[in-house]
């Protein structure tokens, strides 16, 4: 904040990145894939059923933060997600296409996944750092229903 690193911050970041759950939860199953250790039954049908419901748990979240609240600076929300639906997935094209010269099939899922619209975790991490929830979910509101043309046309210019 004062613009100068110490070793106190650093101490600070190191120990926010171990309590936080979702940097916990990636090192876990890195590591348990790296040793190949078995995955017990119980543990695998718990890990799946979590999984199966963390999108809809995401967007119940979402719909709670906007209910009942305005979209503020809406205008923001759009911006964003116009950047997302077209600069990204142009942006990736570009570097992918002509930039790096990534093998076709490759690139074409790069492009189509960059077409994709805001996704649901990035309104878990302004949540839980209180960084414009609102405009976020109004971003993935936005970018989800514009993503039914964008991502259509995309995949459509990627398969002809």
């Amino acid at each position: 904040r004062d613009g100068s690193l110490r070793l106190s911050t650093l101490r600070t970041v190191i120990i926010g990145l171990m309590k936080n759950p979702m940097i916990v939860s990636i090192s876990l199953g890195l590591f348990w894939s790296a040793a190949k250790l078995p995955m017990p039954e119980p543990l695998s049908e718990f890990v799946i059923l979590l999984g199966a419901a963390a999108c809809p748990g995401a967007l119940f979240a979402i719909g709670a933060s906007l209910a009942g609240k305005s979209t503020e600076r809406a205008q923001v929300a759009l911006w964003l997600s116009a950047v997302k639906l077209v600069v990204h997935p142009a942006a990736v094209a570009a570097s992918a296409l002509l930039l790096f010269a990534v093998e076709p099939y490759a690139a074409s899922v790069m492009i189509a996944a960059a077409a994709l619209p805001v996704a649901g975790n990035i309104y878990i991490l302004a949540q839980h750092y209180n960084v414009a929830p609102q405009r976020v979910s109004a971003s993935i509101l936005f970018s989800t229903l514009g993503s039914i043309v964008t991502v259509s046309l995309v995949v459509s210019w990627l398969l002809a």
